[in-house]
């Protein structure tokens, strides 16, 4: 199998990392012939130095909470073929022993209501298929690294959605990207409704973020909950307004009609993720959720919009070489990240 380098940005390395226990765990030849830890609080930057770092052509982006499951690396690899291929990823699924909040949260992001065009970041969905970026997450995502460094790499200023902007990037230099629904990992979900929240503000933030910096018409499709969370003040709005007049349009069974298609999509997801996972609260829960993930990623959208790009943290970065051994593994600092800059 071809030599690859994995690149795993932390905040500390000095802690336990599931990404480099499921490594350990790969059979011998999935192995990566390289693993860089790359520390600090910009993770851009330190993933563009993480891959500065690495010799092999081939290099595996993982979050340091990513469980890679056997088979996945190889099924990467064999996209490359293809001298126009430069980016292959795959979904992102729960643990199997996952809480019963997580299966919900996770039956969330991989419904259409939930997630729209990027619910197969969370469910394999499909076949294998070129794609977009809204198909593919950099908890996950193999480069071929002569096209990542010609690129520029991530954005330093842009984090999250650095990666959305890449393949972007990417995309329309005419690099080829592929979608392989069983080239999966593991990886947790939110364990609570504030995580989860925040999550959805999070997303939101970046996804206006991004637009900032390199709007593309593809973008379009992310202004809905913007729009949609507008539409639910109107709602809100409609009970203090006059029953006649222009503004008694609010209170008009027709202004009221799409939230009542948008309830009775979401109570069709509850009844999906309820048989699915044989828990009867995601009938009440699931439309909860997807109600909260839309109108907390909405303003984190607004935010973003309105904000900008985020500033560079002006911070170090050091850069580790892990190395597997009979006895577990071994990291060795390599040098001050600074100079390479």
């Amino acid at each position: 199998m071809r030599p690859y380098a994995v690149v795993i940005a932390l905040d500390r390395v000095d802690k336990a990392l599931k990404s480099i226990e499921s490594l350990q765990a790969l059979p011998r030849r999935e192995r990566p012939a390289e693993i860089i830890l790359s520390v600090g609080r910009n993770p851009s930057l330190q993933r563009n130095l993480g891959v500065e770092a690495c010799r092999s052509p081939w290099v595996y982006f993982l979050d340091d909470d990513s469980f890679v499951i056997p088979g996945t690396v190889p099924n990467l690899l064999s996209h490359f073929e293809e001298a126009r291929i430069s980016v292959a990823g795959g979904p992102n699924l729960p643990f199997p022993d996952a809480s019963s909040f997580e299966k919900t949260v996770s039956a969330v992001l991989a419904s259409w209501l939930g997630s729209f065009t990027v619910r197969n970041r969370y469910a394999p969905l499909g076949g294998v298929r070129e794609a977009t970026e809204k198909e593919l997450i950099l908890c996950n995502l193999m480069v071929r690294r002569e096209a990542f460094r010609k690129q520029g790499g991530f954005r330093t200023d842009l984090y999250p959605n650095e990666e959305n902007e890449f393949l972007n990037r990417m995309l329309h230099h005419g690099h080829g990207l592929i979608y392989d629904p069983s080239a999966a990992i593991y990886r947790p979900r939110r364990k609570d409704l504030r995580s989860f929240i925040l999550q959805s503000f999070r997303y939101g933030r970046g996804r206006g973020q991004q637009m900032r910096v390199y709007p593309c018409v593809t973008d379009i499709v992310h202004l809905v909950p913007a729009f949609f969370l507008l539409y639910l003040v109107s709602l809100g709005v409609s009970f203090f307004t006059p029953a006649s007049g222009l503004l008694g349009l609010l209170r008009s069974w027709e202004w009221r009609a799409p939230f009542a298609l948008f309830a009775a999509l979401a109570v069709a997801t509850g009844v999906s993720g309820m048989s699915w996972h044989r828990q009867l609260r995601d009938l009440f829960l699931i439309p909860f959720l997807i109600l909260l993930r839309q109108c907390g990623y909405g303003v984190g959208l607004l935010a973003g919009l309105v904000g900008g790009p985020s500033s560079p943290r002006p911070t170090g970065v050091t850069l580790h070489r892990a190395r597997f051994t009979g006895r577990g593994m071994k990291v060795l600092p390599i040098r001050s990240a600074r100079k390479m800059k």
